[in-house]
């Protein structure tokens, strides 16, 4: 059940999919990410893609209605992000694009260096749902506001890591000179094939997840096989959990009005 507040003073429960034990992870078994979208529109460099979440699909209500456009602009990939409900709902969409930057067969991601913009993040119980707080990041292992060899922190005894088998936690995005709009994110680096990856959002909050959960023996391209922290996710996002929060900004979408986002991974 999610107690759904701030929709006109009023709350209301939702009985939402359980697929992840007793919670419901990425929108349930018939997220967007399950469901099959059709292209709207292409060109050389882009193209855009549409999808319809029905309405109670999930115990999800409104038919939201979501394009995103990928496109290539000199060295980033850029996401853009635009749903419209007929009802008042839920939406915080996000990319989970795994990213190794040594090449996708080449093993686990522990070289990466990470640097996150960020001085806190929202701590999860031991099921990796936050706990409501917001916790300062100094002086502790979660602190990656300078790079962070990613080998170096995973298997720490640290409670927080501990629990989710490494990183897979939700950081605060610092502001800017220009405050809380388009700004940096993220860092990651590999000394091996000396590319790097900046994360530009308009969003609050990065999700790094460094696959911890990654399945063994995952068949993958050419011939590979993919394992346990092989790839890692920055994605881009509200404040997860935010229903069960108020002290959390709200992610809930009015009916009609436009929710627009937009995520770049610059690469170097």
């Amino acid at each position: 059940m999610t107690p759904w507040r701030n929709t006109g003073g009023n709350d209301r429960v939702l009985l939402l999919t359980k697929n992840d034990g007793d919670n419901c992870n990425h929108s349930g078994t018939a997220g967007l990410n399950a469901r099959l979208w059709t292209v709207q529109e292409e060109t050389n460099s882009s193209v855009t893609l549409g999808c319809v979440h029905p309405n109670g699909l999930g115990g999800i209500p409104g038919a939201l209605r979501v394009t995103v456009t990928y496109s290539l602009r000199g060295k980033a990939l850029c996401i853009d992000y635009q749903a419209v409900s007929d009802r008042d709902t839920l939406c915080s969409l996000t990319n989970h694009s795994y990213f190794n930057l040594d090449g996708h067969d080449s093993g686990p991601v522990n070289d990466h260096r990470v640097t996150i913009l960020s001085h806190s993040y929202t701590p999860t119980d031991a099921h990796s749902i936050p706990t409501g707080e917001i916790r300062a990041l100094a002086g502790t292992p979660m602190d990656l506001s300078h790079a962070t060899l990613l080998g170096d922190r995973l298997d720490l005894d640290y409670e927080p890591i501990r629990n989710a088998g490494g990183y897979d936690h939700n950081w605060l995005i610092d502001p800017n000179d220009e405050g809380m709009g388009f700004r940096p994110a993220a860092l990651v680096r590999s000394a091996d094939s000396g590319i790097r990856m900046s994360v530009y959002t308009d969003r609050p909050c990065v999700q790094l997840y460094t696959g911890n959960y990654i399945p063994e023996g995952l068949a993958g391209k050419d011939g590979a096989v993919y394992h346990r922290r092989q790839g890692l996710a920055l994605e881009t996002q509200g404040f997860p959990d935010a229903p069960h929060h108020p002290s959390f900004p709200s992610i809930t979408l009015r009916a009609g009005k436009v929710w627009q986002s937009r995520t770049e991974y610059r690469f170097g």
